[in-house]
């Protein structure tokens, strides 16, 4: 796998092409019984997460060759909804390849985009994103997140933090892959040179420690947790690389704190967050006596089952 490299001109440049179809989110304040938080609100972002930025700014580059051929890509949830909506706007054949025993719903959204939806094995996913097994697809393929248009549409919101938060000492990001996470970090670092960006995982899909620690590659064999969205549990060799330049560490929460966090900010923000985008906040409810304020957590989206939401706030 190449290289990846992304600078904070790259995400300069994203800025107009994000702007097109994605919101401009707000950073709010949150004051309760540990101090003061920020939150950069990505749950009230089109189609409800951050996913749009890097999509957009991916496929709106793409070239003749590449449009003729249709676009693809491997998710179940987020990101290939946001593949699905932006290939239906600029007109493009669109196939999404889920892993078989997705949820339904999840599907739903991806077909009202006019996508097809092909099943593949979760024996193949590691496989896809290892030994790209993808080259063999016929149509155009977008990754989830190791691309440097994604990582830099991805970065966009990193710069609205650093003008939001101007004082941001420490800045909290959910780690799946590591799109948002590499982009945030070099936008944020660009601006405010002193600011700490630390990733955030579920401890049953902590692939980032280790990664973090060796420098290489890291894939688990069955990652658990409610925080689907960054459950990956697997870091590639390019985007290893990638988050050791740039992130300055990165905690681990349990999937209860995520549910606490999830009501917390539900009951006290008045903010829906998805498990992925709450862990962030349960990032800074556990760890908060050891970051440098100001802190800003980032929500990352906020497409939560309706039925877990019902259970957490119970």
């Amino acid at each position: 796998m190449d290289r990846i490299d992304v600078t904070i001109q790259d995400i300069e440049e994203a800025v107009p092409v994000v702007q097109k179809v994605a919101r401009r989110t707000p950073t709010i304040p949150l004051e309760g019984p540990e101090g003061e938080v920020w939150l950069k609100l990505e749950n009230l972002q089109r189609l409800g997460v951050f996913k749009i930025r890097g999509a957009w700014n991916r496929i709106s580059r793409l070239t003749q060759e590449e449009r003729r051929r249709g676009v693809t890509t491997l998710s179940s949830g987020n990101h290939g909804r946001a593949v699905a909506w932006s290939a239906r706007r600029l007109g493009l054949r669109c196939v999404i390849r889920v892993p078989e025993g997705a949820a339904p719903q999840k599907l739903a959204a991806i077909r009202a985009e006019a996508a097809e939806v092909i099943p593949i094995p979760r024996s193949e996913l590691v496989r896809v994103h290892e030994d790209e097994t993808w080259r063999a697809w016929p149509e155009t393929y977008l990754p989830p997140f190791a691309h440097p248009l994604m990582i830099a549409g991805n970065g966009t919101a990193g710069l609205e933090i650093a003008e939001d938060v101007t004082s941001a000492k420490t800045v909290l990001v959910p780690v799946g892959g590591g799109g948002l996470a590499t982009g945030i970090a070099i936008a944020v670092k660009a601006r405010l040179p002193s600011a700490k960006v630390i990733g955030v995982q579920p401890e049953g899909a902590a692939s980032l420690p280790t990664a973090l620690k060796t420098g290489r590659g890291f894939h688990l064999e069955r990652p658990e947790t409610i925080a689907d969205g960054i459950g990956v549990g697997l870091m590639l060799p390019t985007m290893v690389e990638l988050l050791k330049r740039n992130l300055d560490g990165c905690l681990l929460v349990s999937d209860e704190e995520i549910r606490a966090a999830m009501r917390s900010l539900a009951l006290d923000a008045k903010v829906v967050a998805e498990p992925a985008g709450a862990a962030s906040f349960a990032g800074w409810s556990r760890h908060h006596e050891t970051l440098e304020s100001p802190v800003v957590a980032v929500v990352s989206g906020g497409n939560v089952d309706p039925a877990l939401l019902s259970a957490v706030l119970k």
